[in-house]
Order: structure tokens, then C-alpha cells, then sequence
């Protein structure tokens, strides 16, 4: 169990809310890196651990202060509605887990999605577990407040998709 004490107005939750809402897309680009990579933790090494090195997530120190500061910035306003970070599974375990606590669905169009190589398939860009990225759903009326903020430390600002109230993951 964990104890701490914190205001409760400057608690941000994951569920999302207001169909219509944008979802938005913050940190780093997307790359081949990490896809498998919850799986893979749980795989038996042997010879063929070779193979499974694409996989592996490419962390990087700075862009991850770079994200914290940005978001911790954009906390300071009434912007965030919802916020979670793509973990395990990525895109993937994200969008659904943020529609699902809120009991919506998510459109995405995952043309919109920033990556660092071409021709990546919609698999690769839903699994991927490249490090430093946030979905975040906004209040509409303060996105270019937000894309400002992001633009200012230098990482990418997406608007991906929108919420919608059948309770679907549409690509």
C-alpha cells in the first residue's frame, strides 16, 4: 500500500470524459521499438535471444524530462480532462483503457500519430512501447494552449482521434 498526501484538485485520472473531445498524442515519436516487449519480459532467453533485440525499448533521460516538465506545465491549467502514459502495449493498451474507465469509445486515425520511420504498419504503430509518450483527452477549447506548451519543449503534439460514445476502438 502507498500513503501520500496530495491536493485533491491536482490529481489527474485516466477515465475519459465528453464524447467529441480530442485525443491528443504528446512525447516522442513512435518507432518499431518495444513492440513485443511486455511478452518479451516474460519470454525464456536461448539462442535465439538475437532475434527478439528489436524489440527492446530505447529509453532516453532527456526527452522524458522534457515530457514531464511539458505535462507538469500543461497541469497548471484546466486543459487535462484525462491523461495516462502508453506503457505495456503502447497505443493499444492506452486508448483502450482511457475510453473503457470512461465508458466511451475512441476514434483514431492513426495517420496523425508522429513516427520516426516510414511505412510503419497500423500493428506496429498500436503496439509499439517506444518510451516518453502521453495520450492525453483535452477540454477543446484550450488545444492550441496545449500545443503551445509542447511546441515550447520541443515534442511532438498530435491530435490522433476524438472520443465517441459507442463504446468502440475505431482505427
Amino acid at each position: 500500500m502507498t500513503v501520500g498526501i496530495a491536493q485533491s484538485n491536482k490529481i489527474f485520472y485516466s477515465a475519459a470524459a465528453g464524447s467529441g473531445n480530442p485525443v491528443i498524442y504528446v512525447g516522442a515519436k513512435t518507432g518499431r521499438d518495444g513492440i513485443h516487449g511486455a511478452t518479451m519480459s516474460s519470454a525464456e532467453f536461448n539462442e535465439d535471444a538475437e532475434e527478439k533485440r528489436p524489440t527492446v525499448q530505447v529509453g532516453d533521460p532527456f526527452t522524458e524530462k522534457l515530457l514531464l516538465e511539458a505535462c507538469l506545465e500543461l497541469m497548471e491549467s484546466d486543459a487535462i480532462i484525462a491523461i495516462q502514459d502508453m506503457g505495456a502495449a503502447g497505443l493499444t493498451s492506452s486508448s483502450v483503457e482511457m475510453a473503457g474507465k470512461g465508458g466511451l469509445g475512441m476514434k483514431l486515425n492513426l495517420d496523425h500519430v508522429p513516427v520516426r520511420e516510414e511505412g510503419m504498419s497500423a500493428y506496429e504503430i498500436m503496439l509499439s512501447e517506444s518510451q516518453e509518450r502521453m495520450l492525453m483527452i483535452l477540454d477543446p477549447n484550450t488545444e492550441d494552449l496545449a500545443r503551445e506548451i509542447f511546441n515550447k519543449w520541443g515534442l511532438d503534439f498530435a491530435v490522433i482521434g476524438t472520443l465517441m460514445i459507442q463504446d468502440i476502438l475505431k482505427l
